[in-house]
């Protein structure tokens, strides 16, 4: 990939639920589908900004593949938006990223409770003590980041804040004219607020599925964070095998045009 561009871009690496698409052991008609938007792997985007640092959100177990499938030869930092093993358990395969020429380390940011969740659940990779033996391991530098206050990483403005997924919080962000937003149940009213100030170009905000859910965002309660934010663009994420890339367009169109749209793995979108 270039190292710069005259636009930012989002490449959607996966757009997928935790069990992928198509699901194992499941012959619906979505997990059976011919048409390659919907075959999903894990939900992770990569983001290629116009000053030419690459942003990694997420590492799914689908990484390895996600990278080699679009040609990814860099990664600049990493984003973990929660502890969930669908958006962490890739995090080795930032291995080869690390290797140079010369060796460098990774960062790898996270709220304070992935951190440490991180950090207990990968002991060989941010505990390790005496030689590193065999292929090595990832050379991450893990740290932590402010909620809530504008945080510059790398010369890019952030602004990172919680909402509510299950049992748990996941962490969202905006970065410059984009809004990101996935594994989330709600979100507080203060931030939908933040959100529909900041008048922004690109949403990309989890629609799991019609219905209700408990940890996610249904196509209804989405619809409705999406009228209310008012994005130039909207961009549907983290995508159930409970509606085809079809059908999900097909509902947004009829509610949006053409501003709201499902996403693909490997599609671009540049701002």
């Amino acid at each position: 990939m270039e190292k710069s561009l005259n636009k930012n871009m989002l490449m959607a690496l996966g757009t997928g639920t935790s069990v992928g698409i198509p699901q194992i052991g499941c012959s619906c008609l979505v997990c059976t589908s011919l048409d390659h938007r919907d075959q999903r792997m894990r939900t992770s985007v990569f983001i290629q900004t116009k000053n030419g640092q690459r942003i990694l959100i997420d590492t799914t177990p689908d990484l390895r593949t996600q990278i080699l499938n679009n040609k990814i030869s860099a990664v600049d930092f990493a984003i973990i938006t929660h502890e969930h093993a669908d958006h962490l358990h890739g995090i080795d395969d930032l291995r080869p990223f690390c290797f140079g020429p010369p060796p460098r380390e990774i960062p790898v940011f996270a709220n304070a409770s992935t951190k440490a969740s991180i950090e207990a659940r990968f002991p060989y990779i941010f505990h390790h003590k005496g030689p590193v033996l065999g292929g090595g391991i990832p050379r991450l530098q893990l740290q932590s980041v402010e909620l809530e206050k504008p945080t510059i990483l790398f010369g890019e403005e952030f602004f990172f804040f919680n909402y509510p997924h299950g049992h748990a919080e996941t962490m969202g962000f905006i970065l410059g004219d984009l809004a990101y937003i996935v594994d989330c149940h709600s979100l507080p009213d203060h931030i939908v607020k933040i959100l529909k100030e900041r008048k922004l170009k690109i949403l990309v905000i989890d629609c799991l599925k019609k219905g209700s859910h408990t940890t996610h965002l249904t196509v209804e309660k989405c619809f409705e964070y999406v009228r209310e934010i008012k994005a130039e663009k909207t961009g549907l994420i983290h995508i159930s095998h409970d509606l085809s890339h079809s059908v999900l367009k097909d509902l947004a169109m009829r509610e949006f045009g053409e501003s709201v749209f499902p996403l693909y793995d490997s599609q671009k979108i540049f701002y």
